[in-house]
């Protein structure tokens, strides 16, 4: 019985004018000349044919390699972005496959771009599409360990209230609480992920600088906003937390940290609840 979304070993039945037709005994299936990867196939000959549903949406075979298929998953590349659709992922063969927009984020700015890198498996349903792995669904069991303080080149898998979810080419799962990250990732982003934490369920990471280069910029940002607000902002270092952070995406002790390092320079003062930039600043 042949397997759509799998690799077949299927015997060539005839040629054709534009191809060849295939079959497993009992159905058929033509694979185009263009398909063939240039070989000249005989009668009776076994080849091993991945098939799919081509643009007409006909079951076809193509003899090039896929990259994944529908029991196996793999990293592939974004080639397309169709907010009506999904975007479509190169699998080594001639037709893309679609992730479906049920499969995507809500919010387009957390979708993938052109370029990014997605895993995923094949599903078959009433047509093949690609469908990106969350957590619970991956089995890939790394080789290798990291260790703490390890940095490491990682993609988004998933995109929560709470953090990201990320994994890197070996299989590694690494958790980014959002207190971690000081702007918004896109699912299918690469980052560098700096392990923070190792713990049984795997690993928890950082997207900040270490402390020190990331007091300066984040006392940068603080002066940039006050300079854009005339000089003033309703913010001390007594401030509530959570509006601290929906301002500057900063916890409430690097928000400290930063002031403190513009009060030490003299470059604010604090009067009446408000930061204020020093004449002359």
């Amino acid at each position: 019985m042949i397997k759509i979304g799998e690799v077949n070993t299927l015997k060539v039945k005839r040629k054709t004018d534009i191809g060849y037709m295939l079959t497993d005994g009992t159905d058929d299936v033509f694979l185009h000349f263009n398909e063939s990867n240039h070989e000249n196939l005989v009668d009776n000959q076994s080849v091993k044919a991945f098939l799919y549903y081509d643009a007409k949406a006909r079951l076809a075979a193509t003899l090039s390699t896929p990259i994944i298929t529908v029991s196996h998953a793999d990293f592939v590349s974004v080639k397309e972005v169709n907010h009506e659709l999904g975007v479509f992922v190169s699998n080594n063969t001639s037709k893309d496959m679609l992730v479906s927009k049920d499969y995507l984020p809500y919010d387009f700015n957390l979708w993938p771009e052109k370029g990014d890198t997605l895993y995923c498996m094949l599903k078959l349903k009433n047509r093949l599409v690609a469908k990106p792995l969350n957590k619970v669904e991956i089995s890939l069991v790394p080789e290798t360990k990291l260790d703490l303080h390890q940095h490491v080149d990682a993609y988004v898998i998933y995109v929560g209230k709470e953090g990201l979810n990320m994994m890197t080419r070996e299989g590694h799962l690494v958790f980014v609480h959002h207190t971690q990250m000081r702007r918004v990732y896109r699912l299918g982003e690469m980052a560098n992920v700096r392990i923070a934490r190792i713990h049984e369920g795997g690993y928890s990471g950082s997207l900040i600088e270490v402390k020190e280069k990331m007091m300066d910029q984040d006392a940068n940002m603080l002066y940039e906003y006050l300079v854009a607000n005339g000089g003033k902002m309703p913010f001390t270092s007594d401030s509530d937390k959570d509006a601290i952070y929906e301002t500057f995406k900063l916890s409430k002790k690097a928000f400290k940290r930063a002031l403190g390092r513009l009060y030490s320079e003299r470059k604010v003062i604090i009067q009446d609840d408000q930061t204020i930039l020093v004449k002359g600043e």
